[in-house]
């Protein structure tokens, strides 16, 4: 099994966590890695931890590719 980290858009934050939407499913995750993402960034979540900050362009870009590989039958869920 591979795990794959996700773009997300952070909602609201307080501390080190923060709730984040990913395609319409809000989301806990942990900050802590990332502590300077504000309400508004999009970024990369893997196992509950935003691990990094992405531009609007390479979440898009980043969704496609995982909706690509999911119509061409890939075990992306």
């Amino acid at each position: 099994m591979m795990c794959l980290a996700v773009p997300a858009k952070l909602v609201s934050r307080s501390e080190s966590n923060g709730v984040a939407d990913l395609h319409g499913n809000r989301v806990n995750i942990s900050t802590l890695l990332v502590p300077d993402v504000i309400p508004g960034d999009w970024v990369l979540v893997h196992a509950g931890f935003a691990i990094q900050r992405l531009s609007a362009d390479e979440a898009q870009k980043t969704w496609d590719l995982l909706n690509d590989l999911k119509q061409a039958g890939g075990a992306v869920s």
